[in-house]
């Protein structure tokens, strides 16, 4: 099926993104001003964009992978 390619390329794409955007967001780190509950906010959500682009980087190749029919 069709569906199964299109979901697994898309699920790159987001994979993508998300580690794009995990990695911005933990460049703030290094500023001056992030400290206390600020840098853990900033670490948190750096951390769960990492974690969930490795999930879908995982998905998205099981998917691509996979020979359901």
């Amino acid at each position: 099926m069709n569906n199964h390619r299109w979901g697994g390329l898309a699920l790159l794409v987001i994979c993508v993104v998300l580690l794009a955007w995990g990695i911005f967001v933990l460049g703030f780190l290094a500023e001056p001003s992030a400290v206390g509950r600020m840098r853990v906010a900033i670490a948190a959500i750096g951390g769960v964009s990492i974690v969930l682009a490795a999930a879908a980087a995982v998905a998205g190749v099981r998917m691509l992978i996979s020979r359901r029919t």
